[in-house]
């Protein structure tokens, strides 16, 4: 359960005003009046508390669990006590998102600009903007309606936000246009010059980046991330598509819509990435590749080939997932035969 010093909870809310909110159904009409203080784990919930059962794996615990309803599918109901009110929806976990969201909305902003905030006066700031202590606003900044720039972030000369965007604590975005609803963790990096170097008689030559980066709307890119401008094109990460903590993103990179990329993965200069991909933990991406979309690169993968649409890859250097399958099961097989093996006398 959240802890109140940190979280605001809303309701409670009854269990059929919250199948209808997610568009789910009761397995029985009496529980339609059951009041749901809370959102809880199968282990913790009480008998006024919703919790999620979506997997098999879980039933033990569901059994045993005195939450009083479940969000879960008809085909896993069947494994709950019958006494327990259950939510019956195809997508048990997006429904429980949902419902979250429902109990904990998101903090309302306190419009205003810190007296210890340095904001340019020519920067343009929207509706019911909150700007924090310390945060710097450079010349001909743009900020739509609702935005929040969290203490010491650094917004330079010229960086366009959309409406509700998010910049963390202690984060800098330079030539840079960023959409609506884009969240950036603390401690981030957006537009600053990319990994680019020429060896000259005297040691290595820095290359101009004279481009931008565009971030589309509904992106969230988390914490201690780094997202390099373009060289002379620019750096595109497509809309609604979510990168972890700790990743980096170089120059003249595309993302495309709506893809996932989890932590301490790199995509190198000049790689494009379709639609619907989703990268792996620790995953690395070499230069001016293609991959294509609905991907899938697994974890700790060192991509060094274009991947058709759809495909999975995997291991290193990458190749097709069943192929990586065949390849580390050979080699587990020649490791035990070697162990196998007598030894002479």
């Amino acid at each position: 359960m959240a802890n109140k010093r940190f979280f605001s909870r809303s309701g409670p809310f009854t269990l059929g005003s919250i199948a209808r909110h997610v568009g789910a159904n009761l397995s029985n009409t009496d529980c339609a009046a059951l009041p749901i203080h809370d959102v809880a784990t199968l282990d913790c919930a009480g008998a006024n508390d919703l919790s999620l059962f979506n997997d098999s794996a879980y039933q033990e615990a569901a059994a045993a669990s005195h939450a009083g309803a479940m969000i879960t599918t008809p085909k896993l109901g069947t494994l709950v006590p019958p006494s327990v009110c259950r939510v019956y929806v195809a997508n048990p976990r997006l429904a429980f998102a949902r419902v979250g969201h429902l109990f904990y909305p998101a903090r309302a902003l306190k419009p205003g600009i810190h007296e210890t905030a340095l904001v340019h006066p020519c920067a343009l700031i929207g509706d019911g903007c909150q700007i924090d202590a310390g945060a710097r606003l450079g010349y001909d900044v743009v900020l739509g309606s609702g935005c929040r720039i969290e203490a010491n972030a650094v917004l330079y000369d010229g960086v366009c936000l959309g409406d509700d965007c998010l910049i963390g604590a202690n984060s800098t975005v330079r030539h840079a246009f960023i959409g609506s609803r884009v969240r950036l963790g603390s401690n981030s990096c957006i537009g600053g010059e990319g990994f680019g170097f020429v060896p000259t008689d005297k040691g290595l030559l820095r290359v101009a980046h004279l481009g931008l980066v565009i971030i589309a709307d509904d992106v969230e890119i988390g914490s201690n991330c780094s997202v390099d401008r373009g060289g002379l094109g620019d750096t595109v990460i497509g809309a609604g598509t979510v990168i972890d903590n700790l990743v980096q993103v170089a120059h003249n990179v595309h993302i495309g819509r709506n893809c996932v990329m989890a932590a301490q993965s790199g995509i190198a200069g000049s790689t494009t990435i379709g639609d619907n991909v989703m990268i792996g933990g620790q995953a690395a991406i070499g230069e001016h590749l293609k991959i294509g979309c609905n991907a899938r690169i697994a974890a700790r993968s060192g991509l060094i080939r274009d991947v058709p649409d759809g495909e999975a890859w995997g291991g290193v250097p990458a190749v097709p997932i069943r192929q990586w399958h065949r390849q580390t099961t050979e080699i587990a097989r020649l490791g035990s035969s070697r162990k196998a093996k007598p030894t002479p006398p």
